[in-house]
């Protein structure tokens, strides 16, 4: 049976000659892994480009037995993304987030509200090469998956505020699901030390109107945004148990 949907593509990789295995993000099917056979010759039902960070319109076949991989039958660019292409910083952002979709998604596991939000980040990144867009997928994605870092107070005692959160001796503490306050933080091993500006950002990014789907300002001071990666960075290696491959390109 054929399924017909819109994707981005996470990444590929040649199969043949002629033909390329793709992880695409699917909107209806959740991420998908399948052989796209011709799609490397010059005419191909995939010639307009199935290139990572490309979205388009595909048609593939249910999963052959045993291998986990579909079939891609055609493809339709609908949009490459040009303008990340012609800054590398923007086209390292975006290669990172959608590394980061790849590990925290599953095979045909849907996620509609993340693939919209995907989708929104990468246009965001392609007009306004912004810390706020990249730094507010990754709070979205994180809890899309349920992996949310509580950030308004210590997961512990319940102290509520930025005072007591944003002494030197303040720490994040992933095992404990959280924001630890200086008293807490003592008792646990597992931590990486707050940085005052950084923390403040995700909270602001956060709190935008109710939710992190509102974009902040496009050009954000570069210290408490990079304080604000590193701590996202620190939580997304504990919760991989790894650094993603493509962290080094945030640097």
């Amino acid at each position: 049976m054929l399924v017909k949907d819109v994707g981005i593509c996470l990444a590929r990789r040649d199969y043949s000659e002629t033909s390329q295995i793709s992880t695409i993000f699917t909107r209806d099917h959740g991420k998908v892994r399948g052989i796209a056979k011709g799609s490397r010759r010059p005419r191909s039902k995939f010639s307009q480009g199935l290139e990572l960070l490309s979205r388009g319109q595909l048609v593939f076949s249910s999963p052959r037995t045993g291998s986990g991989l579909i079939t891609l039958t055609e493809w339709t660019l609908q949009d490459s993304y040009q303008q990340l292409r012609r800054s590398l910083q923007r086209l390292y952002r975006a290669y990172y987030l959608a590394k980061l979709v790849d590990l925290f998604t599953e095979e045909l596991d849907p996620h509609q509200r993340l693939y919209d939000l995907f989708s929104q980040a990468l246009a965001n990144l392609s007009a306004y090469d912004s810390w706020g867009d990249l730094l507010t997928f990754q709070l979205n994605l994180l809890r899309e998956v349920g992996l949310s870092p509580q950030l308004s107070g210590c997961v512990r005692c319940g102290v509520s505020g930025s005072a007591p959160l944003v002494e030197p001796s303040g720490h994040l503490s992933f095992t404990e699901g959280g924001i630890l306050c200086p008293a807490c933080a003592g008792a646990i091993t597992e931590k990486s030390r707050v940085m005052p500006l950084g923390l403040e950002l995700l909270r602001r990014i956060t709190a935008a109107t109710g939710s992190t789907e509102s974009r902040l300002a496009d050009h954000l001071e570069d210290r408490p945004a990079r304080q604000a990666q590193e701590l996202l960075s620190y939580w997304i290696r504990a919760a991989l148990n790894r650094e993603p491959m493509t962290a080094h390109l945030l640097r």
